[in-house]
Protein backbone atom coordinates (compact mmCIF):
# COMPACT_ATOMS: atom_id res chain seq x y z
CA UNK A 1 0.00 0.00 0.00
CA UNK A 2 1.57 3.69 -0.98
CA UNK A 3 1.55 6.21 1.82
CA UNK A 4 1.33 9.62 1.55
CA UNK A 5 3.12 12.24 3.54
CA UNK A 6 2.25 15.51 4.59
CA UNK A 7 4.39 18.20 5.65
CA UNK A 8 2.81 21.17 7.13
CA UNK A 9 5.64 23.42 8.73
CA UNK A 10 3.77 26.33 10.09
CA UNK A 11 5.54 29.66 9.63
CA UNK A 12 4.69 32.52 11.87
CA UNK A 13 3.03 35.67 10.62
CA UNK A 14 4.98 39.19 10.37
CA UNK A 15 1.27 40.78 10.76
CA UNK A 16 -0.27 42.01 13.84
CA UNK A 17 -3.15 40.11 14.97
CA UNK A 18 -2.65 37.21 12.35
CA UNK A 19 -2.15 33.27 12.82
CA UNK A 20 0.20 30.89 11.38
CA UNK A 21 0.45 30.56 8.07
CA UNK A 22 -0.20 27.32 7.10
CA UNK A 23 2.00 25.52 4.24
CA UNK A 24 0.47 21.87 2.95
CA UNK A 25 2.80 20.15 0.54
CA UNK A 26 2.07 16.75 -0.35
CA UNK A 27 5.10 14.93 -0.23
CA UNK A 28 4.19 12.81 -3.53
CA UNK A 29 3.74 15.89 -5.62
CA UNK A 30 6.88 17.01 -4.22
CA UNK A 31 8.76 13.84 -6.08
CA UNK A 32 6.60 14.09 -8.69
CA UNK A 33 7.39 17.38 -9.43
CA UNK A 34 11.24 16.40 -8.95
CA UNK A 35 11.00 14.15 -11.45
CA UNK A 36 9.80 16.44 -14.19
CA UNK A 37 11.93 18.83 -13.68
CA UNK A 38 15.37 16.33 -13.22
CA UNK A 39 15.06 13.23 -14.08
CA UNK A 40 12.74 12.52 -17.01
CA UNK A 41 14.93 10.67 -19.01
CA UNK A 42 17.73 12.56 -19.49
CA UNK A 43 19.69 10.15 -20.44
CA UNK A 44 17.61 9.43 -23.18
CA UNK A 45 17.59 13.07 -24.32
CA UNK A 46 21.53 12.82 -24.85
CA UNK A 47 21.33 9.66 -27.23
CA UNK A 48 20.74 10.55 -30.91
CA UNK A 49 18.06 8.76 -32.31
CA UNK A 50 19.92 7.04 -35.13
CA UNK A 51 23.90 5.73 -35.46
CA UNK A 52 25.03 4.87 -38.93
CA UNK A 53 26.56 5.69 -42.50
CA UNK A 54 25.64 8.56 -44.65
CA UNK A 55 24.78 6.08 -47.61
CA UNK A 56 23.52 9.37 -49.99
CA UNK A 57 23.49 12.80 -50.18
CA UNK A 58 21.40 15.75 -51.86
CA UNK A 59 22.26 18.98 -51.44
CA UNK A 60 21.58 19.67 -47.70
CA UNK A 61 19.40 16.33 -47.33
CA UNK A 62 21.50 12.85 -46.29
CA UNK A 63 20.78 9.40 -46.15
CA UNK A 64 21.80 7.71 -42.58
CA UNK A 65 21.08 3.56 -42.64
CA UNK A 66 21.35 2.42 -38.84
CA UNK A 67 25.06 0.44 -38.66
CA UNK A 68 23.02 -2.32 -36.61
CA UNK A 69 20.40 -4.53 -37.67
CA UNK A 70 17.56 -4.95 -35.55
CA UNK A 71 15.67 -8.31 -35.29
CA UNK A 72 12.11 -8.31 -35.23
CA UNK A 73 11.32 -12.13 -35.45
CA UNK A 74 10.19 -11.82 -32.16
CA UNK A 75 7.22 -10.16 -33.21
CA UNK A 76 7.07 -11.59 -36.43
CA UNK A 77 9.06 -9.42 -38.23
CA UNK A 78 12.16 -9.33 -40.05
CA UNK A 79 15.54 -10.85 -38.83
CA UNK A 80 17.48 -7.52 -39.82
CA UNK A 81 16.14 -4.68 -40.27
CA UNK A 82 18.20 -1.49 -40.60
CA UNK A 83 16.57 1.76 -39.78
CA UNK A 84 17.02 4.24 -42.49
CA UNK A 85 16.06 8.18 -42.58
CA UNK A 86 16.34 10.48 -44.98
CA UNK A 87 17.23 14.07 -43.04
CA UNK A 88 16.65 17.91 -44.36
CA UNK A 89 18.71 20.19 -42.69
CA UNK A 90 22.41 18.51 -43.00
CA UNK A 91 25.33 20.50 -42.40
CA UNK A 92 27.43 21.02 -45.83
CA UNK A 93 30.53 19.16 -44.27
CA UNK A 94 28.88 15.99 -44.02
CA UNK A 95 29.52 13.49 -46.53
CA UNK A 96 28.33 10.19 -48.20
CA UNK A 97 30.40 7.27 -46.25
CA UNK A 98 30.80 9.62 -42.62
CA UNK A 99 29.80 8.24 -39.78
CA UNK A 100 27.26 9.84 -37.84
CA UNK A 101 25.14 10.41 -34.55
CA UNK A 102 21.96 11.97 -35.75
CA UNK A 103 19.34 13.37 -33.33
CA UNK A 104 15.66 14.51 -34.46
CA UNK A 105 12.09 14.70 -33.39
CA UNK A 106 10.31 13.43 -35.47
CA UNK A 107 10.38 10.59 -38.16
CA UNK A 108 7.45 10.89 -41.28
CA UNK A 109 6.12 7.26 -41.38
CA UNK A 110 7.64 5.97 -43.88
CA UNK A 111 10.51 3.66 -45.36
CA UNK A 112 12.97 5.33 -45.55
CA UNK A 113 11.74 7.62 -42.76
CA UNK A 114 11.59 11.43 -43.23
CA UNK A 115 13.41 13.98 -40.61
CA UNK A 116 15.37 17.26 -39.69
CA UNK A 117 18.43 17.21 -38.09
CA UNK A 118 18.36 18.71 -34.70
CA UNK A 119 22.33 17.78 -34.09
CA UNK A 120 24.54 15.92 -36.04
CA UNK A 121 28.25 14.74 -35.24
CA UNK A 122 30.43 12.83 -37.67
CA UNK A 123 32.00 10.45 -35.60
CA UNK A 124 35.94 10.18 -36.55
CA UNK A 125 37.39 6.83 -37.26
CA UNK A 126 41.32 6.52 -37.79
CA UNK A 127 42.83 3.75 -40.33
CA UNK A 128 43.74 0.37 -38.71
CA UNK A 129 46.88 -0.65 -38.71
CA UNK A 130 48.53 -1.15 -42.15
CA UNK A 131 45.70 0.74 -43.87
CA UNK A 132 45.79 4.37 -45.98
CA UNK A 133 41.96 5.04 -45.49
CA UNK A 134 39.67 4.57 -42.64
CA UNK A 135 36.33 3.43 -42.76
CA UNK A 136 34.18 6.65 -44.23
CA UNK A 137 36.59 7.25 -46.72
CA UNK A 138 37.17 3.48 -48.33
CA UNK A 139 32.94 3.66 -47.98
CA UNK A 140 32.68 7.11 -49.66
CA UNK A 141 35.04 5.90 -52.58
CA UNK A 142 33.05 2.75 -53.21
CA UNK A 143 29.66 4.70 -52.49
CA UNK A 144 30.37 6.70 -55.25
CA UNK A 145 32.19 4.37 -57.37
CA UNK A 146 29.06 1.98 -57.55
CA UNK A 147 26.84 4.45 -58.16
CA UNK A 148 23.45 2.24 -56.97
CA UNK A 149 20.29 2.64 -56.94
CA UNK A 150 17.74 1.45 -54.61
CA UNK A 151 18.58 1.24 -50.44
CA UNK A 152 21.17 -0.34 -49.27
CA UNK A 153 22.69 -0.53 -45.82
CA UNK A 154 26.64 -1.93 -44.29
CA UNK A 155 26.26 -5.13 -43.43
CA UNK A 156 30.15 -5.56 -43.20
CA UNK A 157 33.37 -3.10 -43.28
CA UNK A 158 36.80 -4.57 -42.53
CA UNK A 159 40.17 -4.30 -43.37
CA UNK A 160 42.87 -7.28 -44.40
CA UNK A 161 45.54 -5.98 -43.39
CA UNK A 162 47.68 -9.43 -44.78
CA UNK A 163 46.33 -8.97 -48.41
CA UNK A 164 45.99 -5.08 -48.36
CA UNK A 165 41.85 -4.99 -49.02
CA UNK A 166 38.63 -4.14 -47.75
CA UNK A 167 35.82 -6.43 -47.53
CA UNK A 168 32.71 -4.53 -47.70
CA UNK A 169 29.05 -6.23 -47.72
CA UNK A 170 26.54 -3.77 -48.65
CA UNK A 171 22.46 -5.11 -48.10
CA UNK A 172 19.97 -4.43 -49.83
CA UNK A 173 17.34 -3.05 -47.69
CA UNK A 174 13.92 -2.49 -49.76
CA UNK A 175 14.23 -5.91 -51.19
CA UNK A 176 14.82 -9.35 -49.24
CA UNK A 177 15.31 -11.95 -51.50
CA UNK A 178 18.17 -9.76 -53.24
CA UNK A 179 21.61 -10.73 -52.60
CA UNK A 180 24.27 -9.05 -50.88
CA UNK A 181 26.74 -7.27 -52.99
CA UNK A 182 30.11 -8.26 -51.42
CA UNK A 183 33.49 -6.54 -52.23
CA UNK A 184 36.94 -6.77 -51.87
CA UNK A 185 38.41 -3.08 -52.52
CA UNK A 186 41.95 -2.07 -52.12
CA UNK A 187 42.97 0.16 -49.62
CA UNK A 188 44.27 3.13 -51.90
CA UNK A 189 43.47 6.35 -53.08
CA UNK A 190 41.00 6.66 -56.16
CA UNK A 191 42.27 9.79 -57.99
CA UNK A 192 39.38 11.08 -60.60
CA UNK A 193 40.78 12.13 -63.56
CA UNK A 194 39.63 15.18 -65.14
CA UNK A 195 39.48 15.51 -68.94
Amino acid sequence: MKKFVTIIPMIPSNKQGGGNVKLFIKFDLVILLALVLFGCNSQEVDRPGITGYVMDKQENEILVVAKEAQDFRSTGGIPEFYNAVWFSNAPSEIAIGDYVNVWYDFVAESYPGQSEVKEITAIPSEPPNGAILNESEILAQTLQSLELTGLYGVELIEFHANSNVWRIILKDLLFEDEESIELEVPDQIIVEKKS
